[in-house]
């Protein structure tokens, strides 16, 4: 790696340490990321170019640096890397991180996402998946079902929501509750959705991760300043089990043991009544379609 860099950016790193996310070494005080890049290779000028408008409007992610040939990609033993600076990197990302990058990068973009349409595709994709994988994973076939169900209601409900004005932002694929302020800033990280994406999946992942989140989002519903439709779609997306289909995924795939969904199986309950809370606590304020099972 350190050769490669010399090579292909004209930087000569006394020390260069790999992490889970790639590599990093310093050229006086400045901190550079190498990081392989796992997306379509198609895709990376228009990262590059968000990257350049967001920093233009001084709100911060982390630089993209060409290579010598001015290439955004870098192939190394034939495998894509991408070069970045990162100012920000240690700590640990919070809810208030979270709503100060939601509330900062509002878009002037006319694409709105469908969720009710994109959901409605991997349902399909997965339950084609499951019955011609399901056999080899008895865990997988008997909650399936379940979550399928969760993602039904989910659609149901998001196909009553009127989007066409509400703002969009750079929100992320994922954000984890072990996630660095180097994955907050990380453009390869980001997406166009509407604001609440972050925050569900954020809250999501920690409730899976056996964290109380109820205080969290009693904090972020009494300070976002959400409008109806928002607070519609951000159930949606609490109903939404990606972190049921993530995970599903990573054992179908072979690279997670099929043991690993049990921590998901065991907090279903758990998990409804707190469904069935911020339903009825909705119910109180704004008007929303009837979902019998929270009932």
């Amino acid at each position: 790696m350190k050769n490669a860099i010399n090579y292909y950016y004209n930087l000569y790193p006394d020390n260069i340490h790999q992490t889970d996310k790639g590599y990093y070494f310093f050229i006086n005080t400045t901190r550079y990321f190498i990081v392989k890049y796992l997306d379509n290779p198609k895709d990376a000028a228009k990262i590059y170019n968000i990257t350049i408008q967001l920093l233009n409007k001084h709100l911060y992610v982390h630089p993209i640096v060409l290579n010598n040939q001015n290439q955004i990609i870098t192939y190394i033993n034939n495998e894509p890397y991408i070069l970045m600076i990162t100012i920000y990197y240690q700590n640990k990302i919070n809810l208030n991180d979270i709503i100060y990058f939601s509330s900062t990068i509002a878009l002037d973009y006319k694409q709105t996402p469908n969720w009710g349409i994109l959901w409605s595709e991997k349902n399909d994709y997965l339950e084609y998946q499951i019955s011609m994988l399901g056999q080899n994973h008895p865990l997988l076939r008997e909650s399936f079902s379940y979550y399928i169900g969760l993602g039904e209601t989910a659609i149901q409900l998001v196909n009553t929501i009127n989007t066409s004005n509400l703002p969009l932002i750079y929100a992320h694929k994922r954000l984890k509750k072990t996630d660095k302020q180097f994955d907050l800033y990380n453009p390869l990280n980001l997406t166009i959705d509407f604001q609440v994406r972050d925050i569900a999946e954020y809250l999501k992942n920690k409730f899976f991760n056996n964290e109380n989140i109820e205080p969290e989002l009693i904090y972020y519903l009494n300070n976002a300043k959400l409008s109806i439709s928002e607070y519609l779609l951000l159930l949606a997306r609490l109903i939404y089990p990606t972190y049921y289909f993530d995970l599903y995924e990573e054992i179908i795939t072979n690279r997670k043991n099929e043991q690993e969904i049990k921590k998901i199986i065991t907090k279903t309950e758990e998990y409804e009544q707190l469904l069935k809370k911020i339903y009825h606590y909705y119910k109180t304020f704004i008007p929303i379609e009837t979902i019998d099972w929270l009932e």
